[in-house]
């Protein structure tokens, strides 16, 4: 349910920084917002969230441009300085996670009183996912670039979304998904993340679907799935 409602609201930050998507797509998510908040008792407290993912988006392009942060990879490739790269922006962590937790909490009012519980585990995560990517200065994602972790996300991209529906079987609905206990959303995540980790295991290089195993392994270790 927390991780629902994450992707929610930054769809619906994608949606008001004005990103090239239609005018009805972007209503749909402001109507999406106002339908959260006017559920949890908070109706007035719409536009102070929509205001939140604005101004998170502004936060991040102020911090990060995707198309020079391209070009710098691009540009470092051939010098074996993707380290630096990532060195430079890694630096900016703190920022990021002023900006995370500054728009966490701007959408709290309009969030379900037992996700609200939670919100701090969710913060907590988000800086261990960014310091797990950043560990010495965001050596891991150089390497993952250098050893063409991209492209081999992409050569099993059919094969990635299949362990995702296969994952989604038997859940056709968010009331679904509700009624799973603790011990079968662990036991659907450890299916997931094995399938993922088999396909990209099938690469060139090893690398790829060793760094996703380390990552998943993290990413269950910070939950409270049982070892």
């Amino acid at each position: 349910m927390i991780w629902k409602t994450i992707l929610l609201t930054f769809l619906a930050v994608g949606v008001l920084a004005e990103y090239q998507i239609t005018d009805e797509q972007r209503e749909q998510v402001k109507n999406a917002i106002k339908h959260m908040c006017k559920k949890n008792g908070a109706e007035d407290q719409a536009d102070a969230v929509e205001t939140a993912g604005k101004n998170f988006v502004e936060c991040m392009k102020g911090l990060f441009n995707i198309d020079t942060i391209k070009k710098e990879i691009e540009e470092a490739k051939p010098n074996g300085a993707l380290d630096e790269v990532f060195k430079k922006y890694c630096a900016k962590t703190p920022e990021l996670k002023t900006c995370l937790h500054t728009f966490v909490t701007g959408m709290t009012p309009c969030l379900d009183a037992t996700i609200r519980e939670h919100i701090n585990t969710v913060s907590n995560g988000t800086d261990k996912l960014i310091d797990f990517v950043c560990h010495k200065d965001g050596d891991r994602i150089a390497l993952f670039i250098a050893e063409k972790g991209p492209e081999c996300f992409q050569e099993k991209v059919t094969e990635i979304r299949q362990c995702a529906e296969h994952s989604r079987e038997g859940i056709s609905s968010a009331d679904d998904f509700k009624k799973l206990s603790e011990d079968q959303m662990c036991s659907k995540f450890d299916e997931l993340s094995a399938c993922i980790v088999k396909a990209l295991e099938g690469c060139n290089t090893p690398t790829p679907g060793n760094m996703a195993e380390s990552l998943f392994r993290f990413l269950r270790k910070s939950s409270t799935c049982k070892e």
